[in-house]
């Protein structure tokens, strides 16, 4: 009997002591999607790249997250040909990262394999591209470097005025404008984050008027995987979204995923 008990607690055990660390299964993933690459079939590399994504997946959920992983997930997904978890990746990885080149190139091959039909987010425009370095910093750094700009700004004219000196009065000209383009790259951030972004992770999805399965469909399509869309509303079973285009509908709470999860925030209904 006590060997008995020895054998099911060694059974139950191994898997524990056997499971690969985050570095392994990345590692797992890198050599699961060489050994796609170099598959001669069809199917076979399919269900290589399919393997791969799944291990790039796994790897994210037990390590740290960065830019990189999520572009080589989105690599072997898009191979996969899984359309909608190679954008969602992308865009996580540039979520993290938005000066990563190689996700940021890939999005904009894989948005080009959408039908034409499918609304695709305006290209950045020219005052958030100026703003670029914005991603650089968070909220706390700008909004002290607001401050102190601000203040040293205040400071010159200040001393400007009492000693009439128009080098301070030019010099002040720099904090200020500094100070400026913080506040509108704090506007920038602020209506780039009113609703949360996120893509259509299944091969087709029938968009409705409402938030019911007998509500009428609301496009004469289903909308494909990769799908980018605003959220307007989360609820138990049904998403409120909003395309490109600025026409919503509503999908199953199972179709779409956020880019970033924290932003998944339930309401009544």
């Amino acid at each position: 009997m006590k060997w008995a008990w020895l054998t099911v607690l060694w059974i139950w055990c191994l898997p524990h002591a056997i499971a690969a660390t985050p570095g392994e299964t990345l590692e797992q993933a890198i050599t699961a999607y060489q050994q796609a690459q170099e598959a001669a079939g069809r199917d076979e590399r399919l269900a290589g790249f399919r393997h791969a994504q799944r291990l790039f997946e796994q790897a994210s959920t037990q390590g740290p997250r960065s830019a990189d992983l999520y572009a080589n997930m989105g690599n072997a997904a898009l191979q996969a040909e899984q359309l909608g978890p190679a954008i969602l990746a992308y865009q996580r990885a540039l979520a993290l990262d938005p000066a990563h080149a190689r996700a940021g190139q890939n999005l904009r091959h894989a948005r080009t394999l959408l039908p034409a039909w499918v609304p695709r987010p305006e290209p950045e425009g020219t005052l958030e591209s100026f703003f670029f370095w914005r991603h650089l910093l968070n909220p706390a750094q700008q909004a002290s470097i607001a401050a102190l700009s601000f203040l040293l700004a205040a400071l010159l004219l200040a001393v400007a005025i009492r000693w009439q000196s128009a080098l301070a009065r030019t010099l002040a000209i720099l904090p200020l404008l500094a100070w400026v383009g913080l506040l509108v790259s704090a506007a920038i951030d602020t209506s780039s984050s009113a609703a949360a972004q996120g893509v259509l992770i299944a091969d087709e999805t029938i968009a409705r008027a409402a938030d019911s399965p007998n509500a009428r469909v609301r496009f004469a399509e289903p909308l494909p995987g990769g799908t980018e869309v605003s959220i307007r509303e989360w609820r138990e079973r049904w998403v409120h979204i909003v395309l490109a285009n600025g026409r919503d509908a509503w999908v199953t709470r199972g179709a779409v995923e956020a880019i970033k999860a924290d932003s998944q925030v339930y309401s009544e209904g």
